[in-house]
């Protein structure tokens, strides 16, 4: 089984990580006030702080650059299957999103939090997305339920990594 490992730190930090470990699958992905790393594999991780998921679901290819956008959610235990049931929502919809590279849904291994990542060619593809009839009849869905689950927050980075520390 594969999983994703996400940790945070300075950027510099962050950067030593990756010179550390060039032969593992790992991502920095910024915003203009955060840096994390991304790491998927079946082996165990190379982060000494983190979260890990499992990771459930994935389709497409990251194609190196982009903008990368991080929909967590937390259910109780009986709204999973509520949940899963819209996530094939999103994922029929998303396949034909313009724009898309690639979408995982991944599980806490520790909890009921659920994290869905998309990988986007840019900021406009996720926002023409987010604005949509699409994202609205999923939206739509989730609060025709009689349930809570919704997205908790969402976070948006880049990718490939700018250099915040250059002078």
């Amino acid at each position: 089984m594969k999983y994703a490992y996400i940790t945070s730190g300075t950027e510099h930090y962050l950067r030593q990580i990756l010179s550390d470990n060039p032969t593992r699958d790992i991502t920095l992905l910024q915003n203009f006030g955060d840096s994390i790393l991304l790491e998927e594999t079946a082996e165990p991780t190379v982060f000494k702080e983190g979260t890990a998921y499992r990771i459930n679901q994935s389709f497409g290819e990251i194609k190196g650059h982009g903008t990368v956008t991080f929909e967590y959610l937390y259910l109780r235990s009986e709204e999973i299957p509520i949940f899963q049931k819209l996530y094939q929502s999103i994922a029929l919809t998303l396949h034909e999103a313009r724009g898309l590279q690639c979408m995982q849904l991944l599980q806490s291994k520790t909890e009921n939090k659920y994290l869905i990542i998309t990988f986007w060619n840019s900021g406009d593809d996720y926002q023409h997305w987010k604005t949509g009839a699409a994202h609205n009849k999923i939206m739509d869905l989730i609060r025709s339920n009689s349930s809570q689950s919704g997205f908790s927050h969402v976070d948006v980075f880049h990718f490939p990594e700018y250099f915040h520390d250059e002078k």
